[in-house]
């Protein structure tokens, strides 16, 4: 009996491209993309990687699959999410116009996060036809967001993201054995906050990554957040963001700069962008605090 054909990412079976997609920017372990599609039957396949796909559309849409003699079925409205690990799947289809965002999983790395970073024995990804879940729904959609803003920021805002994404799928979507129990653990010691601080200032034009900051307390990602958050009572995005806005009222009461070189001194993508995150932060825009 021949073998489906295999592919890396379901969307290679698409007859056109994603209409917003996060490849270039290389985030670890995942991909995402945004597909409106009319109604469409796939042939029996194999991808490599987990996929974890939302669908948006207004109008209800009926999804179905063929294993074997079987035939599986359900009807997916907006919010509605499918997971799917990698692995053979049988001809699939839509029987009305989809828009639907994919995250693409890498397999290996979400196993590492599993075993490595939470001390699991055993660990293995559910399949879900159709489930409801709505953080599941709402990450994907503020990856989608991400993709479609590039920032000094996203790097970081994205990695947060996976993660929270990754830790839900274990915990909620998947089989798992448990070596140790996993606490809150100790607190990050001051020394590690203050290295925190001078790579922050030595790197405060750049982009900064989760992993980056993990690498600076000798921790992996996972129980970097988790200590990080217990010791700062804020997730590593918020301190960071916190720290430039800090920053940016130091140089703006300083008033050497214009507002535009303060914003690009510290890595915004724009001035708009700066403005409005600083007058988020701060209640009033950058030129009005300036002012006063």
């Amino acid at each position: 009996m021949p073998t489906a054909a295999t592919y890396t990412y379901t969307s290679e079976l698409y007859d056109r491209p994603a209409l917003a997609s996060s490849a270039a920017l290389a985030w670890p372990g995942v991909r995402l993309e945004r597909h409106q599609l009319e109604a469409m039957a796939l042939p029996a396949h194999c991808h490599a990687q987990h996929l974890l796909l939302v669908h948006q559309g207004a109008q209800p849409v009926v999804a179905s699959r063929h294993t074997g003699p079987r035939v599986e079925a359900d009807e997916f409205r907006a919010g509605d999410v499918g997971l799917y690990p990698g692995g053979e799947y049988g001809p699939f289809g839509w029987d009305g116009p989809v828009d639907i965002i994919q995250v693409h999983l890498d397999a290996q790395a979400l196993e590492n996060r599993a075993r490595h970073d939470l001390d699991l024995t055993h660990f293995a990804l559910l399949e879900r036809f159709r489930c409801e879940d709505g953080l599941l729904a709402q990450l994907a959609q503020q990856l989608l967001a991400a993709a479609g803003r590039p920032h000094a920021l996203g790097q970081l805002y994205a990695e947060a993201l996976v993660t929270t994404l990754c830790y839900h799928l274990i915990a909620h979507h998947a089989t798992h054995e448990r070596r140790l129990a996993a606490g809150p653990g100790a607190r990050l010691p001051a020394a590690v906050l203050a290295r925190l601080d001078a790579y922050l200032e030595a790197h405060a034009e750049g982009p900064i990554t989760l992993a980056e900051l993990a690498g600076l307390a000798n921790l992996s990602v996972f129980h970097f957040a988790r200590r990080f958050k217990h010791t700062t009572g804020r997730t590593p995005y918020q301190y960071v963001l916190d720290w430039k806005m800090r920053r940016a009222q130091v140089l703006l009461r300083a008033g050497e700069l214009p507002v535009a070189a303060i914003g690009d001194a510290l890595g915004f993508a724009s001035p708009a962008h700066f403005a409005a995150s600083f007058k988020r932060a701060v209640g009033q825009g950058p030129r009005a605090f300036q002012q006063g």
